[in-house]
């Protein structure tokens, strides 16, 4: 069973970078989730099994003008393929709408198919390519949702 929770500061900072370690290919800085709690608490959710420990996680910072950005969305390597991701997204898109958000957006690199698919599958849209978008140099593409859950 999975539950989606708030991040808790200082508690979830070091599983989650471990998940994110395991799971992305940017390398951040360990505060990178108590940062995003401190620009937009309501950002940032973990999901969680039956004893608290985390699986996976969305964090976002709020934009201008009902824009919300996804930074991160990632699950653990082995808790993938359960339907963990498109909880958290769910989740979010419902918390981004109580916080007045009317859309969502997000980069993923080009050649990311599978996540790429994930995001159409829960509503996201190709808006454009980001040419070397990312630290090593690789190419992005940007994906837009609206934040309602039925559209």
């Amino acid at each position: 069973m999975t539950l989606i929770r708030e991040f808790k500061p200082q508690k979830d900072d070091e599983r989650l970078y471990d998940i994110a370690l395991g799971s992305l290919d940017e390398i951040y800085n360990p505060n990178v989730f108590s940062s995003f709690y401190a620009l937009w608490p309501q950002g940032q959710l973990v999901a969680v099994d039956l004893f608290d420990e985390p699986m996976g996680y969305i964090s976002a910072v709020r934009l201008k003008d009902g824009w919300a950005r996804i930074m991160m969305l990632a699950v653990d390597e082995g808790n993938r393929g359960n339907g963990i991701g498109s909880e958290l997204l769910s989740r979010f898109k419902f918390e981004a709408v109580r916080s007045g958000i009317n859309a969502i957006t997000l980069e993923v690199k080009k050649d990311n198919e599978k996540a790429i698919r994930f995001y159409e599958k829960n509503g996201f849209k190709k808006i454009r390519a980001l040419p070397r978008f990312y630290a090593d140099g690789s190419d992005g593409m940007r994906m837009d949702s609206s934040a309602h859950l039925y559209i």
